[in-house]
């Protein structure tokens, strides 16, 4: 099976662990507009296609997989997510198959605002959330401070304000549009899912493991755990979110209420997957069965607990950049 990556970056793990788990013969490609990106030095090829994300950079990742004769498409970007999904019907016409979700999960997942109000329709709890344009001053005196101000299609932390008092609220008045939420800042931990889902609602696999360190919005140090309250909101959220393959949901344990809150949904391979498939989920096996039309069967909750995750840098040399094909 010929399986092309698109915006490869850094996963490096994640390309080696496709590399352990597909028949011999398999390629493994690439798709990047940059020639210094180190996981493409561990794919057999890589590929040349805009910098600009649209309709034409993914009619040429198209062109590319019908050359090669690729099966599987793995975007790995946010701001790539909704153009695959609207032209996965396509991809499909061609016997490719792209992991992803439908157009209207998608929006859910790269809108916080939409996140939101998904969580509130399934009864999920989520930090008390506002639109920045309908913040009113009954809306203010009845807010907990501190606020985190977030960009409403932001991704990877950027963007985000903390506004520590009413006072400080005027400041960032001028910015407080359609375009952004205000959350209560929770004071807890972190835990990321990673979850292995078909678009029939069935949550098959779901991987807690809790953050101990981040950087710049991914895990570095993290923990697989067990708590049975994550597993039947992941179920629930699943059940109604319908995810096509694997997506990670990102929860914060309220210190206050004793509670786990939604935070973030991200419909896609998370950074810190590769826990997950040393605590023994195999995504890439569930991947390929869903492909080949195999029914899966649920198996949440059977993983390592207490393993941990410590990564750190490592860089490749080389005094010749690869070639764009």
């Amino acid at each position: 099976m010929n399986v092309l990556f698109t915006s490869p970056g850094r996963r490096v793990e994640l390309v080696k662990i496709f590399r352990e788990n597909l028949p011999k013969g398999s390629k493994l490609y690439g798709a990047d507009f940059d020639s210094t990106s180190p996981a493409s030095y561990f794919l057999d090829k890589v590929f040349k296609v805009p910098f600009k994300i649209d309709d034409q950079y993914v009619d040429r990742v198209l062109e590319i997989c019908e050359i090669n004769n690729v099966e599987l498409v793995i975007p790995l970007i946010d701001p790539e997510l909704p153009f695959f999904s609207k032209a996965r019907e396509k991809f499909q016409e061609k016997g490719i198959f792209v992991m992803i979700s439908s157009f209207e999960a998608i929006e859910i997942a790269s809108d916080k605002y939409k996140t939101a109000k998904f969580a509130n329709s399934i009864e999920v709890n989520i930090p008390k959330t506002l639109l920045g344009s309908t913040l009113t001053d009954e809306a203010i005196y009845n807010l907990n401070f501190p606020l985190v101000l977030k960009p409403r299609l932001g991704s990877a932390s950027k963007g985000i304000k903390v506004v520590n008092s009413k006072e400080e609220l005027r400041y960032v008045k001028d910015i407080l549009d359609e375009n952004v939420i205000l959350q209560e800042k929770i004071e807890g931990f972190e835990v990321t899912v990673d979850v292995f889902g078909t678009e029939t609602g069935k949550c098959i696999e779901a991987v807690q493991r809790k953050r101990l360190k981040v950087r710049g919005g991914e895990v570095e140090r993290g923990v697989t755990i067990k708590d049975m309250g994550i597993f039947r909101i992941v179920e629930k959220i699943v059940e109604n979110y319908k995810p096509r393959g694997v997506i990670n949901i990102q929860f914060i344990f309220d210190t206050r209420s004793d509670e786990y809150l939604l935070m973030e949904i991200n419909p896609r391979f998370g950074g810190g997957f590769p826990l997950s498939y040393k605590a023994g989920a195999n995504y890439i096996k569930l991947l390929v069965d869903m492909i080949n039309s195999v029914e899966l069967q649920s198996n949440i909750g059977n993983y390592k607990e207490g393993l941990y995750m410590l990564r750190y840098d490592q860089a490749v040399y080389t005094e010749r950049l690869i070639d764009l094909c």
